[in-house]
């Protein structure tokens, strides 16, 4: 059932596609039935094309679903619970002795592919401190920011040195991309380094077929046994708009899709084609950023001026039509750190006052976003609003490999044209997992704010060893302040996630709205 106001086709669908996504379109399938006898196609939305399988270089969400069916994982997050709990996975068995030491043992018989043998602690310990090491460069540096080192007991156990104690290791390190481990042969064999091509597989799942900005084919790994999977094959299919994944959905192109935001009041209803519709509680946060480096941004009385000048609530609501609120940090409702209310909200009056202080006057910014409809709206309301306040706002939107790039250094001097922006960061139950983009060591890679606060950057730190969450919460929130008090943020919402799944399929999914692919199922 659909509340579409006309009948959908598959051609309509397609052509609509083809528009919607910039000449994406669908690869044509054979019916589910058909597929599900000879062996099961599960065929799924990607957000983005992947763009990084490297678990010390992803890039993207899309890059870290797809490492979860490629690479073995230390320890792995339950599906269909209300809390995020974790099991082992490679571990058969971990430990922690105390606060700076974690013994762990894995199971036997993890076979790499290709000529590199099973899985043994030699590779854990090349595996997490080539991410820790400050000459990997590697963006996720921090997930390991307190290993000393591994010390390897055996063919198959060892134990994590830490430096100090770390609070993330559990609830985010072990059980997320950095704590894969792979064969130091084949990383070294790749010049230390890959991309979308690994060089070795450990996973339920390995590559057959990419076909970039078009499908990604993944198919059963025969190697794998640490459990069961129900399909043969994982067709994953980059659609950057959930409106468009809705249609393709609609028209039964897709088994498994994200919504849009602004849709969930509509599927709550009536999901279409006998659907299941589920919900869940995002910890993915959403904000404008103000590169602060910018000629336009150095004065932060204009960057201030923009803070006011926005309403967020008018901002969210145009964009995700009632079905997300407000929010007041980057830390979800739920976590340890939540922050309630905001220092800066709108009032257009002061940002006028301010942008006379600053001497600003005709003021013309760009604001980039990606190509979604959310975004979009969310980018008109905001020139609409800075309008009133004196300030021209043209909206750049870009295809996501492009978006990606804008504030990244190793990119280019784009960064330096950089001014307004819509960012949205997925996020681990760890607050740790928010603070530590925003750090002066992520400065011109994921910080693209250039937000450089020294005072940030201790807490940073003092919070990740701190094992209280009592005495922890508050150091989170006070990091909240101090990004605020910056003006190089605008922050907006905490995103909603709901799916639409296809009768017949069963979908696994962490609290958050996380699917993990190579855990569906049928029934």
């Amino acid at each position: 059932m659909t509340t579409f106001p006309f009948e959908l086709n598959r051609r309509r669908v397609l052509g609509g596609l083809a528009a919607g996504a910039a000449g994406l379109a669908l690869p044509a399938h054979r019916a589910l039935a058909q597929v599900e006898g000879d062996g099961g196609r599960l065929r799924a939305r990607l957000y983005a094309d992947i763009s990084n399988l490297d678990p010390a270089f992803w890039t993207s969400a899309s890059d870290a679903l797809v490492i979860e069916c490629l690479f073995a994982f230390s320890m792995q997050f339950e599906t269909g619970t209300e809390s995020f709990d974790t099991v082992p996975l490679a571990f058969k068995r971990v430990e922690q002795i105390d606060d700076t030491h974690v013994e762990f043992e894995l199971n036997e018989g993890i076979a790499y592919s290709g000529d590199y043998g099973e899985m043994t602690a030699e590779d854990a310990k090349f595996s997490w401190e080539r991410i820790a090491d400050p000459e990997t460069k590697s963006p996720y540096a921090d997930d390991w920011a307190q290993l000393d080192h591994v010390d390897v007991t055996g063919r198959y156990t060892g134990t994590i040195v830490l430096k100090a104690p770390f609070a993330p290791l559990f609830t985010s390190t072990l059980p997320g991309v950095s704590g894969v481990i792979l064969p130091r042969a084949a990383i070294e064999a790749a010049g230390g380094r890959f991309s979308t091509e690994p060089p070795v597989y450990s996973g339920p799942y390995r590559i057959r077929e990419w076909q970039p900005r078009t499908r990604l084919v993944l198919e059963r790994n025969p190697d794998f046994t640490l459990y069961e999977v129900e399909f043969d094959e994982i067709e994953l299919i980059p659609i950057e708009d959930p409106k468009t994944a809705e249609l393709g959905f609609e028209a039964g192109d897709l088994d498994h899709a994200q919504t849009s935001i602004s849709s969930i009041g509509r599927y709550q209803g009536s999901p279409p084609r006998d659907a299941s519709f589920d919900q869940f509680t995002g910890l993915n946060y959403n904000w404008l950023g103000m590169n602060e480096e910018n000629e336009v941004f150095k004065d932060q009385r204009v960057r201030r001026a923009i803070q006011h000048g926005i309403s967020r609530e008018a901002v969210v609501d145009a964009a995700y039509l009632g079905s997300a609120k407000p929010s007041a940090g980057i830390i979800a409702p739920g976590l340890v750190g939540h922050r309630e209310a905001n220092l800066y909200d709108h009032d257009p009056a002061r940002a006028i006052e301010l942008l006379a202080e600053a001497g600003v006057s005709g003021l013309t910014v760009s604001l980039a976003i990606q190509q979604t409809t959310e975004d979009l709206a969310a980018a008109q309301v905001i020139q609409a609003l800075l309008a009133e306040i004196g300030v021209t706002v043209r909206i750049d939107q870009y295809e996501s490999g492009t978006y990606w790039s804008l504030g990244v250094e190793a990119a280019g001097d784009q960064w330096r044209d950089l001014q307004l922006f819509l960012f949205s960061f997925t996020m681990q139950p760890d607050p740790s997992w928010a603070t530590v983009w925003f750090t002066p060591e992520q400065v011109g890679v994921w910080n693209w704010q250039r937000f450089n606060n020294e005072e940030f950057g201790r807490l940073h730190r003092e919070a990740s060893a701190e094992m209280d969450p009592v005495r922890r919460a508050p150091i989170y929130v006070r990091m909240q302040e101090i990004m605020e008090e910056s003006g190089d943020f605008v922050f907006l919402t905490f995103e909603p996630v709901a799916t639409l799944t296809a009768p017949g399929i069963r979908a696994a999914m962490r609290p958050d709205g996380t699917p993990i692919l190579s855990r569906f199922g049928r029934g």
